[in-house]
């Protein structure tokens, strides 16, 4: 595992989500990440941002996870709305992450905030 992997490894276990916009890295996390991790971020910044950029570029041809698309993705879009009109902002943000970074759900956009 190299320096980025690990990194983005400490940063998923603490439960942030890193999300490469245009030119700038949001994190997302229920708690405020540690200062060496923040440190390490803004210092890999740009090498985060491809990272992540080329893991979302990179789509298995698997069967089986595309018929577990099929019947998860109408799941976290209920999950989703029923956060948002709840109020769970913290529900919110993993259905989020779930339609976004996990399932690839084509109709989803940033734009659904």
């Amino acid at each position: 595992m190299n320096q980025i992997e690990a990194l983005l490894e400490r940063c998923r276990n603490l439960g942030a989500i890193l999300t490469p916009l245009e030119d700038k890295l949001r994190v997302e996390a229920p708690d405020p990440l540690p200062d060496d991790i923040l440190s390490e971020l803004r210092q890999a910044k740009n090498q985060i941002m491809d990272e992540l950029r080329v893991r979302k570029v990179k789509k298995p041809n698997n069967w089986l996870l595309e018929e577990w698309r099929k019947t998860a993705i109408p799941t976290w879009r209920r999950i989703l709305k029923e956060s948002i009109d709840s109020g769970d902002t913290g529900r919110e943000k993993y259905a989020r992450w779930m339609l976004t970074d996990m399932l690839d759900d084509p109709e989803y956009r940033e734009e659904n905030k």
